[in-house]
């Protein structure tokens, strides 16, 4: 993302992670099935639905890496924001979605987040390029799907 794009992006200190903390959390079976839940609402473009679903994984866990969540969790209300037509709720959330999600490695908890950052990157450009007064001409085929496959051992 452009430099100046970010700026609108909440940086605070706390969702800065070293790289030392990019490890991915202990994960009960309670905190798999509602993440999984998560994933599979928002690959049905259930995004507020999946939004509460990975909340109640970040409520759960104190870790740094517990951003992870929180930016799958901005992505939602993103894709929320976008389909109520609100400009700077969409570009807000695309911005801090990706300040988050730029933090971990190309594979975290099974999901691939090279591919999120990448439609994250494509989304943002394209509704920055539409305005605020042709949000419902966002094409559907750049809402991006969770490629996820659980981990062995989780």
């Amino acid at each position: 993302m452009r430099g100046s794009d970010l700026k609108s992006a909440r940086m605070k200190q706390a969702y800065l992670i070293s790289s030392a903390d990019v490890v991915e959390p202990a994960m009960s079976v309670e905190d798999w099935a509602d993440f999984e839940r998560g994933v599979a609402l928002f690959n049905c473009r259930e995004h507020w639905e999946s939004h509460e679903a990975w909340e109640q994984v970040w409520r759960r866990h104190t870790e740094p890496s517990r951003i992870f969540f929180q930016g799958l969790i901005q992505l939602a209300a993103a894709y929320h924001q976008l389909r109520r037509g609100i400009y700077h709720g969409a570009v807000k959330h695309y911005n801090n979605a990706y300040f988050k999600l730029k933090q971990f490695p190309g594979l975290f908890l099974g999901v691939d987040v090279g591919a999120l950052r990448r439609n994250i990157e494509t989304g943002r450009v394209e509704v920055e390029r539409l305005g605020p007064g042709r949000m419902d001409e966002f094409p559907h085929d750049l809402v991006a799907k969770v490629v996820y496959n659980r981990p062995q051992d989780g």
